[in-house]
């Protein structure tokens, strides 16, 4: 700690869901991940990239996925920025479009990244408590001149989503810049890409790792005016988005039928899941995502968390007000969520 500035001294670290060295023996549901592998289609193009040409530099912008994301949706490539994940656009934008005495905003509980991030850039911020019913209260984001808004859209850890209707009526109130992190959309499909055509002030930005179960290889992507995703890459680092996953992402926005399939089964799942933690007593927030945030009325979440990782089973657990009272539960695979079932049924006997 010797050499680190101020800033880094008192930022609040970002601390990611547990990723034991033993992680076979543990059944995971902690992170969001996929619980279901890579397409063949897509594990075939990832091998074909393993070749000679990787003593070469990628395309630096990765342009076949910026136009091939551009085709299936109506866009253009102007319209497309590729990421090394979807966490470097936040970075970018915090570095390049706020400036150092902006005032940026966001939704608490939500995904912690932003505190972290706006703090790592020196960017003053306000948490909005998230109302009553756990929504967005967009209102409060029109009281003070906020230049940067961050809404996760569902949100995480909530799992709830927001109506592309109020998304659009605070654009049009919106003096600022709005970016819906759209990682989890896939899962319901309620996308505010439409809105880009209509405003020259929100960012969509969307993750690989999730719906496409790439989260190994960190690609995301930011969707906006072309003037945005200028800047954007003006921005970033030369070769930010490596070779392999580029054809990764490519052989995944291709394979829609593996996707289609693959996101069938984790709607299946999380719906299986969500009736097996009612019939416990669970109480859980209506999820348009791969995850439920549920609670239980007389056990708490803390000793739930706890006691599953004592029985191998991992779960995200969020100290904090209102977050504290729940767990974050990923969807598995079948045999995963029976086995985290039968364990939570006999903590609750217990």
């Amino acid at each position: 700690m010797k050499y680190w500035n101020k800033r880094l001294q008192q930022m609040t670290e970002y601390i990611p869901g547990e990723q034991p060295d033993n992680l076979n023996e543990f059944i995971k549901l902690n992170t969001n991940e996929n619980p279901f592998p890579p397409s063949p289609a897509v594990l075939e193009a990832l091998q074909k990239a393993c070749n000679g040409d990787l003593r070469r530099y990628p395309n630096p912008n990765a342009q076949m996925v910026r136009e091939l994301f551009a085709k299936k949706n109506s866009l253009t490539e102007n319209n497309v920025f590729v990421a090394n994940g979807s966490d470097e656009v936040f970075t970018l934008l915090f570095r390049g479009f706020i400036e150092p005495d902006g005032l940026a905003a966001f939704p608490y509980p939500s995904y912690a990244l932003y505190y972290t991030m706006a703090e790592a850039n020196g960017i003053a911020y306000d948490k909005i408590t998230l109302d009553k019913n756990l929504d967005i209260p967009f209102d409060e984001f029109l009281k003070k001149k906020y230049n940067l808004v961050i809404i996760a859209n569902p949100n995480n850890p909530t799992g709830k989503g927001v109506p592309i209707d109020q998304i659009k009526k605070f654009c049009a109130k919106f003096k600022g810049l709005l970016v819906a992190d759209e990682a989890y959309v896939d899962f319901y499909n309620e996308t505010a890409l439409p809105l880009i055509k209509e405003f020259d002030n929100i960012i969509i930005t969307r993750s690989f790792s999730k719906s496409y179960s790439l989260a190994g290889l960190r690609v995301g992507l930011a969707i906006a005016h072309k003037d945005i995703i200028q800047g954007l890459i003006k921005l970033k680092d030369s070769y930010n988005v490596d070779r392999i996953a580029q054809a990764g992402a490519y052989a995944a926005l291709l394979d829609e039928r593996g996707f289609n399939y693959n996101i069938s089964m984790v709607r299946n799942n999380k719906e299986y899941l969500e009736e097996a933690l009612a019939s416990l007593g669970f109480e859980s927030v209506p999820s348009k995502a791969n995850f439920v945030f549920t609670k239980h009325p007389t056990v708490s979440a803390k000793l739930l968390y706890e006691t599953l990782k004592e029985n191998k089973i991992l779960v995200r657990y969020f100290d904090g007000p209102i977050q504290s009272e729940y767990i974050r539960i990923t969807v598995g695979t079948m045999m995963e969520i029976k086995r985290l079932i039968t364990v939570l049924s006999e903590i609750i006997k217990g």
